[in-house]
């Protein structure tokens, strides 16, 4: 499958030529694999410094959309805006808007978007004056420049004029402090990832362990290519675009590069995380909420319940209060299959109400009650949760801890009433005669606990535990050959069982 790249960032270095033209030759590499929704990002340190370069990448790309009438580029110039460079940073812009007038009008002459549309990211400092920006920012508007802002901690500022933000088309937010522009592309990356992932949740799609959108970063200061974000700040790179011979050559090692192990899932998570003390509407936190509950969702599905954990609390600070049920109910799972016991109760009586008669509720309350050694409560529950017609497999299971419940309370008689009835349903569970020895074997009826034991190590000839307990049971009856043969077998499967080993060492000494 030949890839289609949604975004290419290009990261500008010194001016030079020799520089400038390995750049020129991997767009032109690149441009049979845009398409009409394709962005490029241009990256500089110093945009007015850095114009010639800027100017004959836009050449390059002119002259491409003058031979390929369907192509439409969305290119994105990415820069510092301080106040020093205001003038300058206009004048440039309206030179490159002159420069690509010809699509503007070939735009309005068709009625349709211009197939090169123009969009400033403007990164100002901390010594930016909000009306400065609003001067130059109103200018570009007038130009029909639709201008984004890139903000970080020491500009956030800002975001509180009115003014300002409604001659912004958008706001990028940086994580921290830095107005490198390596830092600058990480973090604009990172906004698109959490954008396309708000975006497929919108349209309830699911895809979120699929990587990325196809993406490039191309760094002009090391000469590096890159797949994706993640890539980048590991240094992982694909190829060197210096001394490159071909797109061929590029994308071979773009297919070599193994994406499936990369943890796709795992960089969307962190995303949010890089952005949960930014500035954000009620309805993007709600839907980030949305998204959380899904991630942690798909990690329970992948049995990685500390992540689904730590999702789920996530969620709950972010959602609506009419909307929590199902992530409290989830959040209660994850403790449950995590061992902690009292929090994932804690988390299913919030939602009480809500699923109060589904046997799984039940069945997982009783679960958290069983394991903390309260035997009762949780038998109430594991009773409630079979009244509550289960599946036919998630039936025996309630039995089996049934039957265990009333074997640890000592009801010797009601525990083999439980797992007698769940033998009846199904007679191929180990489970259900490895609780039925022992309930036999309390009662001392050996013969009984030693027909269900044998069932059990014919489902499960590995199984230690329940050669051990034939050993108990040939013991009990006085047959020591046996016995001994039974735990010897025990101790072959698991030579550190210790109740095995006293159990033959006395027996060998009769």
């Amino acid at each position: 499958m030949i890839p289609v790249f949604n975004k290419i960032y290009i990261i500008l270095g010194k001016h030079d030529k020799g520089n400038l033209e390995w750049i020129l030759q991997t767009l032109s590499f690149l441009y049979s694999h845009v398409n009409l929704t394709s962005n490029i990002y241009l990256v500089s340190e110093n945009f007015p410094a850095g114009m010639p370069q800027v100017e004959h990448i836009q050449k390059n790309i002119n002259e491409f959309l003058s031979k390929h009438l369907f192509a439409r580029l969305y290119v994105h110039i990415v820069h510092p805006a301080p106040p020093s460079a205001m003038d300058d940073i206009r004048l440039c812009y309206q030179y490159l808007k002159r420069a690509t007038g010809k699509f503007d009008q070939e735009g309005y002459r068709h009625q349709e978007l211009p197939r090169l549309i123009l969009l400033p990211v403007l990164v100002p400092d901390d010594q930016v004056k909000p009306i400065q920006l609003i001067d130059l920012l109103d200018v570009l508007k007038n130009s029909f420049l639709l201008s984004s802002l890139y903000l970080n901690k020491g500009t956030l500022n800002l975001a509180e004029d009115e003014k300002l933000l409604s001659l912004t088309d958008k706001v990028y937010y940086g994580i921290e402090n830095s107005g490198k522009m390596t830092d600058v592309v990480c973090n604009l990356f990172r906004q698109d990832i959490l954008d396309d992932s708000l975006d497929k949740i919108e349209i309830n799609d699911l895809s979120m362990t699929e990587p990325c959108p196809d993406s490039l970063i191309i760094s002009a200061q090391d000469g590096n290519v890159y797949c994706c974000m993640d890539a980048f700040l590991k240094n992982e790179s694909l190829a060197k675009i210096y001394g490159m011979h071909s797109l061929e050559e590029l994308l071979a090692h773009y297919y070599q590069q193994d994406k499936s192990k990369r943890d796709c899932l795992g960089c969307r998570e962190q995303v949010i995380d890089s952005f949960v003390d930014l500035p954000k509407s009620i309805d993007t936190n709600q839907k980030i909420g949305a998204l959380l509950y899904h991630f942690g969702m798909l990690r329970q599905k992948s049995e990685d319940d500390f992540q689904a954990v730590k999702d789920f609390k996530q969620s709950l600070k972010l959602s609506p209060i009419e909307e929590t049920d199902p992530v409290y109910f989830r959040l209660g799972l994850g403790y449950t299959k995590t061992g902690q016991y009292d929090q994932a109760l804690k988390a299913f009586s919030s939602v009480e109400l809500s699923y109060q008669g589904q046997y799984f509720f039940h069945f997982y309350k009783g679960l958290c009650y069983f394991e903390t050694g309260d035997y009762g409560t949780a038998l109430e529950e594991f009773s409630k949760a079979l009244q509550s017609k289960p599946q036919h497999d998630d039936r025996i299971r309630i039995l089996i801890y049934i039957g265990t419940c009333f074997n640890n309370l000592g009801k010797y008689e009601q525990a083999i009433d439980e797992l007698e009835r769940a033998k009846e349903t199904e007679n191929n569970v180990k489970e259900i005669y490895n609780a039925l020895g022992f309930s036999y074997f309390m009662i001392k009826d050996y013969d009984k606990s030693i027909e269900n034991l044998k069932i059990a190590v014919k489902i499960d000839p590995f199984s230690a535990i329940d050669y051990a307990s034939l050993g108990s049971n040939y013991r009990e009856k006085g047959d020591f050959n046996m016995a001994i043969g039974m735990y010897e077998k025990a101790l072959a499967l698991d030579p550190g069982m210790t109740s095995a080993k006293e159990n033959l060492e006395r027996l060998k000494k009769l």
